[in-house]
């Protein structure tokens, strides 16, 4: 649970080693301002489940400047809980405290959001019969959330990041969910391309006071693709080859910037685990209904406790 409330901070100003306090004003207000406000953020937050807590008070001081935000300043510091929270093993709770009423209600705005945002190719779509028969619309269905589909046929990552500010942006939702890689891979977009689109994704979402997920991409049927898709079995080995290499990356940068991922790879997989479940898949590479049905439930169990809210 995330929530904020007014406080009387004299006190704990004057507490110049008090644990957990985050002083705003600190962080200057340059090019690394925001930067500096996450560290001192997540730092707080990594002090406190070392320490063994279950819950942190969270006060915010020195917030009051004029060249200070404090919308801004809400949605870099509740999209670092939400996203420590995500990962954490122990703490489950933390409550902002701000002397300012209109800084308290800029943060209540970021922490009351409630949608999530799916952003990505004809696998997040739901293709070829439609959003109703997608891994999102199980979502949406098992746990009663809002779950919006942003997914377009044959996208690639860049193509998502261009249309992060129209399709995402205006939703504010508090969580992303971005599954590409797919068309990249496909069409052979340079790995160190694909990289960047996720980072700049991840970089505006958390900027905005969105909580990213990174999906590791759907598993392949090479014998399968070959039937429905022209094309050599060197060429798709290749295409498997450059899919490896983008969910291998994915797993390691997720881990490095301390964000989920969700495993949309491992639940299509045939009983062997070595390759996409021919029972599962369409093409070779798209999920049937029963295969989209299987995603969504897979993430449900994946998100379950890991979704954080004001009063949940």
């Amino acid at each position: 649970m995330i929530s904020v409330r007014q406080a009387d901070l004299s006190v704990i100003k004057q507490q110049k080693d008090a644990g957990g306090m985050i002083r705003a004003h600190e962080a200057g207000t340059g090019p690394s301002y925001y930067s500096r406000v996450r560290a001192a953020v997540g730092e707080a937050l990594r002090s406190a489940e070392s320490r063994g807590l279950k819950s942190l008070l969270l006060p915010v001081v020195d917030s009051k400047r004029q060249d200070i935000n404090p919308d801004m300043l809400a949605k870099i510091m509740v999209s670092e809980v939400r996203r420590h929270l995500t990962v954490s093993s122990g703490l489950t709770e933390v409550n902002f405290l701000l002397e300012d009423a209109a800084e308290v209600q800029a943060f209540a705005n970021i922490i009351n959001r409630t949608k999530i945002v799916c952003l990505g190719d004809s696998i997040t779509y739901g293709y070829p019969d439609g959003p109703q028969f997608s891994w999102v619309a199980v979502l949406t269905k098992a746990t009663g959330r809002e779950f919006i589909n942003r997914g377009v046929n044959g996208e690639t990552t860049g193509q998502m990041l261009d249309r992060f500010a129209q399709d995402v942006l205006p939703e504010q939702p508090a969580y992303l969910i971005l599954l590409g890689g797919a068309n990249d891979g496909w069409q052979g977009v340079p790995l160190d391309e694909v990289q960047s689109n996720i980072t700049q994704i991840t970089e505006q979402a958390l900027a905005n006071g969105i909580c990213p997920l990174l999906g590791l991409p759907t598993p392949l049927n090479i014998d399968q693709l070959l039937v429905h898709f022209a094309g050599t079995r060197q060429e798709a080995i290749a295409y498997e080859h450059r899919l490896n290499d983008i969910r291998s990356w994915v797993s390691q940068f997720a881990a490095q910037r301390g964000l989920l991922t969700l495993d949309f790879y491992t639940p299509l997989l045939s009983t062997d685990h070595m390759v996409g479940d021919a029972n599962l898949l369409l093409d070779g590479g798209h999920p049937t209904h029963l295969g989209y049905r299987l995603l969504g439930e897979a993430l449900v169990k994946q998100l379950t406790g890991k979704l954080h809210w004001s009063g949940y």
